[in-house]
């Protein structure tokens, strides 16, 4: 089940990055870049980055393969189109799409911000969501489920049905336009407020998953996201608040 209308990047049992510095070929008082390094600088990160999140999502799956043996679903029914809707897969393929758009957001934001925190902030989420996403895909690949409609509802594996678009914390598409279009500390504030809701969305879910879920290794990755996120949180809502003295 590809989670939410992406491929499937895979789950198993674990949990869950910058900017370079002037230098030599201008005045050494100064020492800033010449234009020419400062060019090679501005096109070398965005793809060491984006390096950083294909690796991440490799070492999920990899991780995710390590998971335990995937059980036939208790009904009979066939797990690729999600019918069996225990705590482990519903999490993780509704964790999946949820991570999927941190990780969007974080890309929008990194190439675009000057402030050095939200840039670390932005690095540090795409490529370890990306990761825990990797997990989730490889843990609902080893249960024969390849795809999951974007369309569907969610969250039954905890008693709240809700339809796939609103999960909580997603960012809404005109949301997500908003912050393509933003620049400079407008682009900071949009993205610091739009990923600590995106994060109380995501904690929400990890809180039932780790007191609910069926396998000790689900249970131990979604108490992972948990601590995880409710400390970013903490940070951005830190540098949110420098944003506006």
């Amino acid at each position: 089940m590809a989670v939410a209308g992406t491929h499937h990047t895979d789950p198993g049992s674990g949990p869950s990055d910058d900017a370079p510095t002037g230098d030599r070929g201008g005045p050494p008082e100064h020492g800033h870049a010449p234009p020419d390094r400062r060019r090679v600088l501005v096109l070398v990160a965005p793809i060491a980055v984006a390096v950083l999140v294909v690796v991440a999502g490799a070492i999920g799956y990899r991780m995710g393969s390590a998971n335990e043996p995937a059980a036939a679903p208790a009904d009979g029914t066939t797990p690729n189109t999600l019918k069996a809707q225990t705590v482990d897969v519903g999490f993780a393929a509704d964790m999946y799409d949820h991570h999927e758009q941190a990780v969007q957001m974080s890309l929008m934001v990194m190439d675009k911000t000057t402030n050095p925190g939200v840039r670390a902030h932005a690095v540090q989420i795409a490529a370890g969501q990306r990761r825990e996403s990797g997990m989730f895909s490889q843990f609902l690949l080893d249960r024969g489920i390849m795809f999951s409609d974007p369309r569907r509802t969610v969250m039954g594996w905890m008693g709240e049905p809700t339809p796939a678009d609103q999960m909580p914390g997603l960012a809404s598409a005109d949301e997500l336009v908003a912050l393509n279009a933003a620049e400079g500390e407008d682009a900071d504030r949009l993205f610091l407020d739009l990923m600590i809701r995106h994060h109380d969305g995501g904690i929400h879910m990890a809180e039932f998953a780790a007191a609910n879920a069926e396998t000790q290794s689900m249970r131990e990755l979604a108490a992972r996201i948990e601590l995880a996120q409710k400390r970013e949180v903490n940070d951005l809502a830190q540098l949110r608040a420098e944003l506006d003295p």
